[in-house]
């Protein structure tokens, strides 16, 4: 029971932490207002920890380096996707990609720091 709980507050942790890099490198390479203007959404921290949600199950199915690489793919890809496709985002593709990247990158990070 104490594992369960601890995975779900790494994930919620890790979406969380996520979401506010993706907004902090927004800021910090596109405008400097996009910070506040992305930090305050609470519809992006729910999407975010929807999609760590995935991750548990990744690292169960591939161990080791693979299931991080595959997990940092899944936090790119997917946010991109549903951005673009999804919500009709108008930055270029690079750019949501590389955002999109910081996510995942962070959120695996806080997701094995709060697991450890």
């Amino acid at each position: 029971m104490i594992l369960i709980l601890r995975t779900v507050l790494a994930v919620v942790i890790a979406g969380a932490a996520g979401t506010l890099a993706n907004a902090a490198a927004a800021g910090l390479f596109l405008r400097p207002d996009l910070f506040e203007r992305l930090a305050v959404v609470p519809n992006r921290y729910v999407i975010a920890i929807a999609f760590v949600a995935a991750v548990p199950l990744i690292y169960r199915l591939l161990r080791g380096a693979w299931g991080a690489f595959a997990a940092l793919v899944l936090l790119t890809l997917a946010p991109s996707l549903l951005a673009k496709l999804g919500l009709g985002a108008m930055t270029p593709w690079p750019t949501v990609l590389a955002l999109n990247f910081v996510y995942g990158l962070v959120a695996l990070i806080a997701y094995r720091l709060v697991l450890r």
